[in-house]
């Protein structure tokens, strides 16, 4: 197959899941603007640090169940249901250990103030509920089913959207608590119909941990390179609701959200990549960069318009969140090239992945997050949330940097006929 251009079937894929995360945008917005006026910057702030903190977790919880699930779901599709059942399986396990784990270090962890009742209730949306909607759709990703993934895509947040609207229209007080308790309802729900369409797609999960056996080490790199990604992501928010309070947390957390919705067309693009990454690894350099190569092309270019966008636009926060979020404004025009530095450093990190570069993908960002772990511990009580953005600025362009690095060196690595798919 040649991948010097984008195929009809990859164009299709990719135009599936673009209407999914266009459908998905203005819901997630508004989602995000119903939060935010509802709640009020500190109990936002104290929603954001704590969510934070449950998704930095939640890959080890699956010990990366959905990847798997892409990968031989799709290079050997007759085993997709075999890794269902193993995910949801170990799902459930992990949730336990995992959510007892950080329920016991959540006063050390969260927003002083916290109840135990938010942490709990959120371990339990997004350990458990929303993760079955990610392996369902991690299923049809495998299948190259796209439809279906941005069905998925679309029901969680909207689901999510319509137990907020219906919170806000209800007489009684708007809440943290009572907040928690419609993402756990409208979690439940999504769940269980996405979980629903991958059974009836490829049949009914195989219980159990079987299926594991042989590739623990793969899984756990998958888990840890997920999770250090998405601590990558989100440790600024946890510390800054420890170092700086609920409020600050809150501003950084709005500005940080609209460059998380303005990601997501980039996203569809890289979702639609994911199975074909594998595929074309296979054939070694020769096949696979020029795929990439096709895929980067509109990547960057949408990337530098959406932070040219967001910074024009940043004042619109003010009249959208209102007064109480104006310090989010020159937040935003910052933040905004962490889309730009996200798109360079996703790519290649997602070829590692696919070359089977595990390893070396995990242990670059194991250290560009303890750069970024001890930047904000330096900078935060010293700038506020300053310091949490130069934090993250600096960590984005140096795991940009680093990457591409390993896959040049591994470009020009000599290699076999048939380069090796497991993990290094």
């Amino acid at each position: 197959m040649p991948t010097d251009r984008l195929d009809r079937g990859f164009s299709r894929n990719v135009g599936t899941l673009l209407l999914g995360q266009v459908l998905r945008v203005p819901i997630t917005a508004v989602y995000f603007v119903v939060a935010t006026r509802a709640l009020g910057v500190e109990s936002f702030g104290r929603l954001t640090a704590v969510g934070a903190l449950i998704m930095i977790a939640a890959p080890f919880s699956a010990l990366g169940s959905g990847a798997l699930i892409v990968k031989y779901g799709a290079t050997e599709p007759q085993t997709t249901r075999h890794w269902l059942g193993a995910g949801l399986t170990l799902s459930l396990l992990g949730s336990l250990l995992v959510g007892a784990l950080l329920l016991l270090l959540s006063p050390v962890l969260v927003p002083v103030g916290t109840g135990m009742a938010v942490v709990g209730g959120l371990l339990v949306a997004e350990f458990v509920l929303a993760r079955a909607a990610d392996l369902a759709s991690s299923v049809f990703v495998a299948r190259e089913e796209m439809h279906v993934t941005a069905f998925c895509q679309v029901l969680v947040p909207t689901l999510r959207l319509v137990a907020a609207g219906l919170l806000v229209l209800s007489p009684a007080e708007v809440g943290l608590d009572a907040w928690v308790l419609a993402l756990v309802l409208s979690s439940a729900l999504s769940g269980a119909i996405c979980l629903a369409l991958a059974v009836r797609a490829v049949g009914r999960p195989v219980l159990g941990l079987a299926t594991f056996r042989g590739h623990w080490r793969e899984a756990a790199l998958f888990s840890m390179g997920i999770g250090v990604q998405t601590a990558h992501n989100d440790a600024d928010k946890v510390m800054l609701g420890r170092l700086d309070g609920p409020v600050g947390v809150g501003l950084y957390g709005a500005a940080y959200r609209v460059v998380d919705t303005a990601w997501l067309p980039v996203r569809a693009m890289l979702g639609a990549a994911w199975p074909r990454i594998f595929k074309h690894a296979r054939g070694g350099p020769a096949e696979i960069l020029p795929f990439v190569r096709a895929v980067a092309g509109p990547s960057l270019l949408y990337s530098v318009a959406a932070v040219a966008a967001m910074v024009a636009g940043a004042a619109l926060l003010i009249p959208l969140l209102g007064e109480s979020y104006r310090e989010s404004v020159p937040l935003l025009r910052v933040l905004a090239v962490v889309l730009l530095l996200r798109c360079l450093h996703y790519l290649p990190a997602d070829v590692l992945t696919g070359v089977g570069r595990q390893g070396v993908r995990t242990t670059i960002q194991l250290v560009v997050l303890a750069v970024n772990v001890l930047l904000n511990l330096w900078l935060i009580p010293q700038l506020g949330v300053w310091g949490a953005v130069w934090a993250t600025l600096a960590s984005e362009a140096l795991l940009a940097m680093a990457l591409w690095v390993a896959l040049i060196l591994w470009m020009r690595e000599p290699r076999p006929d048939a380069p090796d798919q497991e993990p290094a």
